[in-house]
């Protein structure tokens, strides 16, 4: 299994790699515990959002088993819904 560090185009602190080390297997859990890839994602998206796309992209090849061609599309997605919930005030 390839790590989701190896072949990054950005290079990762080893902070940011623990960040993303940990998202994969908050991935790898949601999908044990019978969740959607999609529901992986945005899992793992919560803790890994401030980093560079193409890391972000290959944490859910590995953590939410999504394919490589796959991996752009749930990013835009999970991405877009990521933003419009942090824009929206808290409604009480």
């Amino acid at each position: 299994m390839r790590k989701a560090t190896e072949k990054s185009a950005t290079a990762l602190t080893p902070t940011q790699k623990q960040l993303i080390d940990k998202a994969v297997k908050q991935g790898q859990s949601v999908l044990k515990e019978g969740g959607s890839k999609a529901d992986a994602a945005r899992a793992m998206f919560e803790s890994i959002h401030d980093l560079p796309r193409d890391n972000v992209i290959e944490a859910f090849i590995v953590g939410a088993t999504v394919t490589t061609k796959g991996a752009p599309t749930y990013y835009y997605n999970v991405s877009r819904k990521f933003k419009r919930s942090q824009e929206k005030p808290a409604e009480q």
